[in-house]
Parts: C-alpha cells; structure tokens; sequence
C-alpha cells in the first residue's frame, strides 16, 4: 500500500458569524427603549452620529419607576405553606385599599400645595420612601440597650418578605454565636416594634400579637386562630363547641380577624415597577387596519453629514484617517442594521395581524393557532429569527398590551369538523364558564370538560385541571368551600 500526499482546491458555502451581523441579531432582540440606550451608548463612541434629544428624553423618561403595593414573587409565601385559611386576597385587599387612600390624599394634597405635576410627586415619594430595615433600626436604636443593638438588627436580615421570622432559631443561634434563649428575649421585645406583627414566626403568631396590642386576645381568639381550618372546612359547629360560643359570635370575631394584617412587611415590599411602552401599535382605520412602529420610544440613526464631509476634506495623517474611515463605517451600517431591524418587525407584526384578524376583531376567545415556522414561512426566514423578534416586544391593541409571544398558542383539537382551537382561546372560554357557574354549585373538572366538547372543543379532563391551573382557578371543591365561607360571613 503507497502512502502519498495530495493537494486539492476545494470551494463550499458557509455562514460566518462576523461581529457585525453578531450585533445585527442583537439588535432584533431589543425593545425599542433598549434599542434607544443602545444607539445613545454608540452615539457616545461615534463622533458621525447626530445627537438626538427626543432619545435621551425616552430614556430619562423609562427609566421613572413608582412603586406599587404588592407581595414579592420571588420568595415562597409562608401564608400559603402554614395555612389552608383561604382569606389571604380579603387580608390583602383591606390592607391595599387602605394604603392606596392614604397615599392617594398625600399625593393630593401635595400636587394641590405645591401646584406642581403628578409625577414629580410620585418620584418625590418613592426616594424618600424609607426601607423596612432603617424603620425597624430607627426603633431598635431607641428602644435597646447598646449591648442588644447589633444582634437586633442582624435579625432584621433574617426577616422573610411577609415580616415573619421563618428562618429556625437554633440555625440563626449557631450563625451569630449566641445562646438560644438569649435570641428568643430579644425577638420578644421585636415584636413590640412596629409595623405590628413583625418577627412572628407564623400566621397565627402574627395575628395574636395584633390582637394583644388592641386589647382583644383572650382565650377565645387563642382558639379560633389556632383552629383557623375548621372555617374553611365549613366545621363552624366544631369550632362553636370548642369556642363555647354562639355561630354569630364566631362570624362576628372572624371578621374583626380579616381586618388584620397578616403580612406585617407588606407595604414596604415594594418593587419598583418599570413603566412599559409598546413597541408596535395596531390601529383599525377606515382603510383597515394599520400596524405601526411606536414613534414615541423608537430612536433615529442620522449621521452628521456636514461633519464627515469636513473630515474628509482634511489631510490626515494614517492612524488618524483610518480611525474615521472605520467610525463613519461603523455609523452607517448601525444605520442601515436599525432600519432592517425595524422592517423585519413591522413584517412579523403584519402577519401576527393577518393571522390573527379575528382576535383583533372580537378578542381573545378568538384567537387561533399559530407557530413561529407560521410567520417564518410567510416572509421567508428562519423561525430562530421570528423567535428573536417577537421577544420581549409588546403590541397595543384594542383588548390591550399584549407581548407578541401571546399570540402563539398551541392547537387544539376540535370535536367537530371545523377549525383546530388555540390553547389561549379554550383558556379564555374556561375563565367564561368558571365566571358564571351557580357559587354553591361550582363547575367540575369533568363537567367543563363536557361543556367544552358541546362548544367543539375536544379537551381532556386533565388539560382542564392544567389549564385551571395556569389560571390560578382553585379546584370546584375549594370553590364551593370558600363560596360557602363568603356566605357566611355576609350573613354574620
């Protein structure tokens, strides 16, 4: 067997990722207000591009937050681990309206003394707005001795978002090297610190030590608390034996129960809260409908044509023409890259609309089946590049701001010849069904099931329970439990 060497010329096709179309897909990913910081970060490298005001004024404006009265979504809610009590929502509700009318006189008052705008008022509260833990140390500053200052505020980092002290004990004693005993004396005289409630270790704590600072906590409450379940198990005549009290008098302490304030750190969880901006804008007119690029947030590449035709008329020195070449280069490709970016958007947006005209239309429960290789297909380019468009863009229309995502569904069998169902519009239909059943005689899964299959639409009983799920919709047995609950305190 010869072994020799040979040299061959061979000539193939292949995409090469250059820098330049790496920047190019990322642009396509970018929301308007991104794409604006963007374009406002190269305008700082690039001496060719025209300063545009209207950009910074978009991005100072986005960059405005206010805060809002809601729970944390990142941590797990100890309400929902330690307790099947189902008036967590009334507990909320009473504590955010109420915060809500306070604030909402502040702010009133404020705009009408100072006869300044709305939101300049709003940014003023939010900065001066203080966190719970220069609150609790405020307190703890004036209310311990030296010695017991620093362990005090330590376990304000222990606290959970609720204001409850979950974290075990015997752990938090081991982490700062103290006696078991010595930290249960200290969180005792925490939870005299306002807000009232603070460092209880669970619900019922919480609510027991609210009731001490009214002057209510007797034996009686200690009871019902502690025995909170047996309410939504619809047990009212159990915990009247245990209570040794009337069923009127159970209601009337049940709902002295709901005035108070399980989640004690609440109003000072508050995240702030990006004001959104839709990216395109669909608009019906006369003519049909019209689909649009938000003006308002979409920044401008045009470059300084009088200063590059003054650099060019200049006799400059290697390194230094160079540096220009590349820079104006540079500024008229990120030109030419913005407006292809726009294009490809208004072109995905246009089908997204055709597709779905009869949302459009009449709303969600007509929304119908859609895949990216859909779109893909209809203007010609790949599905990774419908996927990059439609991320994190939002479009305004008449049923509101949707993100474009929203639009994709799944399909869904019909139980009758007639067109495929999206999954978003059998999720809407089963809202509508749940929303109107008789309270005390609340939907099964099975039930809904059969009802959808009547409408034409072929669904499992399974994937209703997914669906009801995906709804945060509670079960037709704990429906019918918390309908029966709601009765009974309205009729206390």
């Amino acid at each position: 067997m010869k072994i020799n060497q040979q040299l061959k010329i061979k000539q193939n096709q292949s995409i090469v990722m250059t820098p330049q179309l790496q920047q190019a897909i990322k642009l396509l990913q970018l929301t308007n207000i991104e794409l604006a910081e963007y374009v406002e970060n190269a305008k700082l490298e690039n001496p060719f591009i025209k300063e545009d005001l209207n950009v910074k004024k978009i991005v100072k404006n986005e960059q405005k937050t206010f805060d809002v009265l809601e729970n944390t979504r990142k941590n797990e809610d100890p309400l929902k681990i330690n307790s099947d009590l189902e008036m967590n929502n009334s507990f909320d509700t009473h504590i955010s309206e109420r915060s809500f009318e306070k604030n909402k006189t502040t702010i009133k008052n404020n705009f009408e003394y100072k006869k300044t705008s709305l939101s300049e008022v709003i940014e003023n509260t939010v900065s001066n707005k203080i966190s719970l833990k220069e609150y609790l140390t405020n307190q703890i500053t004036l209310s311990f001795n030296k010695e017991d200052q620093s362990i005090a505020i330590s376990l304000i980092d222990y606290l959970h978002p609720s204001g409850w002290l979950i974290y075990p004990l015997e752990e938090i004693a081991n982490e700062l090297k103290k006696p078991l005993n010595y930290l249960e004396e200290i969180i005792q005289q925490l939870q005299c610190l306002e807000p009232i409630g603070i460092f209880a270790k669970n619900l019922s704590e919480c609510l027991k030590i609210q009731l001490q600072e009214k002057g209510m906590l007797n034996k009686t409450y200690q009871i019902l608390i502690d025995n909170l379940t047996l309410i939504t198990n619809g047990k009212i005549k159990t915990l009247t034996k245990m209570c040794e009290i009337e069923n009127d008098k159970i209601i009337e302490m049940v709902k002295t129960i709901k005035t108070l304030n399980p989640k004690p750190a609440e109003y000072f969880n508050n995240e702030p809260l990006r004001i959104s901006e839709p990216d395109i804008i669909v608009t019906k007119t006369n003519k049909g409908w019209k689909i649009d690029l938000n003006r308002s947030t979409l920044p401008t590449i045009d470059l300084d044509e009088d200063y590059i035709s003054e650099i060019s008329n200049l006799n400059l020195v290697e390194d230094d023409n160079d540096f220009t070449t590349n820079k104006i280069g540079e500024a008229k490709w990120l030109q030419k890259a913005v407006d292809q970016r726009n294009k490809t958007i208004l072109k995905v947006a246009s089908v997204i609309l055709q597709k779905q005209i009869s949302f459009f239309k009449h709303g969600f429960s007509h929304m119908k089946p859609l895949i990216l290789k859909d779109v893909a297909d209809a203007i010609g380019m790949h599905e990774s590049t419908v996927s990059r468009v439609t991320n994190g863009k939002l479009i305004l229309t008449d049923w509101g701001l949707l993100s474009l995502k929203e639009f994709f569904s799944a399909s869904i069998p019909s139980s009758e010849e007639s067109d495929k169902h999206a999954a978003s519009a059998v999720r809407e239909a089963l809202k509508k069904l749940i929303s109107t059943e008789v309270s005390n005689k609340p939907l099964s899964d099975e039930k809904i099931a059969d009802v959808l299959s009547n409408q034409g639409i072929d669904v499992a009983r399974r994937t209703v329970a997914k669906y009801r799920d995906m709804l945060s919709i509670p079960s037709s047995a704990e429906r019918k439990r918390r309908s029966k609950l709601s009765k009974l305190l309205s009729t206390g």
